[in-house]
């Protein structure tokens, strides 16, 4: 009988649940790490190492003695943005994985741009600034509006745009205060078509599962604060558009010296062509992988991930995506307050052509203005014929759903 490989998924979070199910429907045995002893996909797991996924030094030390009892066979993760760990941690065990300088680049936003300056990479004029009184002089070099953020952030904490209405001072100490640094990013900011792609670069060659269209309609609503409202996929793009962004994607792959392995992109498509923001070696969370690229695009990129983890062929048919739905995507955002009355929301099943939605609030719980993508109450799903179906389906269902506050 032919010995089961053994897979330990770095993470084990409500979103990470698809990647133990899929593991096992593969026949694996699934280790799974994280802190929390009650994480959602904890339950799918034969095995359990207790460590941080963003203490990189304990996660090394567990999954090294876990190893000397059962050998592990590939290390993966899935909307967690812990390339280091995944890759620290493959490294000390022998196994494949994205290089360590690689995911070293992209776990800092001022050494990813740097690298992207010094290859050719189109991205947006970037500067370290250590004042408010720096904001000052890029605006004086660059215009209204400017972008600062946390060179370590996650889930758009600490983003703001700065406009002529914004207190810099403030803008600059909220900023600092979401980092560990004592200095902040500062991006001029690019006017455009604003994109999110997914994509694997397998034996050089790069192979995009979707562009993403991103919704930003709130923006001067919740202004500085950079807030997504959803989006369609794939984005209503030409043909010689998506092959410039896919030829910028292998680019900014080369110049991080990814081989093997995912890449997630945010893009700026302007009229003189595709701008890199920035890019993130793994797989997208917000359900876009486990949910809406396999149901729209037909590509399962937590399976191939799987497979290149433990150092399996891909079948290049896997990773050709499909025209099968077009996906619209759109978050609830109440009035701050306390929830008086949720209303319309279970009735949202009587629409098959909505495939997923979620609310993580209820009655009684207090909701405040968003100022990141942390702070989203819930979304809802939809598919469509065009991208117009999509997107109104979306927004229409957004719209049925009412939550009531004092």
């Amino acid at each position: 009988m032919k010995k089961k490989k053994v897979l330990l998924i770095i993470g084990a979070g409500i979103e990470q649940v698809y990647a133990y199910q899929l593991a096992k429907k593969m026949g694996l045995i699934v280790i799974g790490l994280d802190i929390n002893p009650n994480a959602p996909s904890l339950p799918l797991a034969d095995h359990y190492i207790s460590a941080s996924t963003r203490n990189i030094s304990e996660s090394v030390k567990c999954a090294v003695s876990f190893n000397e009892k059962i050998k592990i066979n590939g290390v993966m993760t899935l909307a967690n943005d812990v390339p280091l760990t995944v890759a620290k941690v493959s490294r000390a065990l022998g196994l494949p994985s994205l290089q360590i300088k690689s995911a070293e680049i992209v776990s800092d936003k001022l050494k990813m741009k740097e690298c992207f300056e010094a290859n050719g990479v189109p991205t947006a004029p970037f500067k370290k600034i250590y004042s408010y009184k720096d904001i000052d002089t890029l605006i004086k070099l660059w215009g209204y509006p400017i972008v600062i953020k946390p060179n370590d952030g996650r889930g758009a904490r600490g983003v703001l745009r700065i406009t002529k209405e914004i207190d810099k001072q403030w803008a600059f100490n909220h900023s600092i205060n979401s980092s560990e640094n004592n200095w902040v990013l500062a991006e001029k900011y690019i006017e455009g078509m604003q994109l999110s792609t997914e994509s694997i670069i397998y034996e050089e060659n790069c192979y995009t599962a979707s562009i993403s269209h991103r919704n930003y309609d709130l923006i001067n609503i919740y202004s500085p604060f950079i807030i997504e409202n959803g989006g369609v996929l794939p984005a209503d793009l030409k043909e010689e558009e998506f092959n410039l962004i896919e030829q910028t994607i292998k680019k900014a792959a080369n110049a991080l010296g990814l081989v093997n392995g995912t890449i997630k992109g945010d893009f700026i498509l302007t009229k003189d062509g595709p701008i890199v923001i920035e890019c993130a070696l793994r797989l997208s969370g917000g359900y876009l992988c486990t949910d809406q690229i396999p149901l729209a695009r037909g590509v399962d990129l937590v399976k191939q991930t799987i497979k290149l983890s433990l150092g399996q062929k891909l079948n290049l048919k896997d990773l050709i995506p499909q025209d099968i739905h077009k996906m619209g995507i759109r978050y609830f955002f109440p009035k701050p307050g306390k929830i008086t009355s949720i209303r319309g929301f279970n009735e949202l099943d009587q629409y098959d052509w909505i495939t997923k939605k979620k609310l993580s609030v209820k009655v009684g719980d207090l909701v405040y203005s968003p100022q990141n993508h942390t702070q989203r109450v819930g979304f809802v799903h939809t598919i469509g014929k065009t991208f117009f179906e999509a997107e109104q389906r979306a927004i229409f269902a957004t719209k049925r759903v009412i939550i009531d506050t004092i």
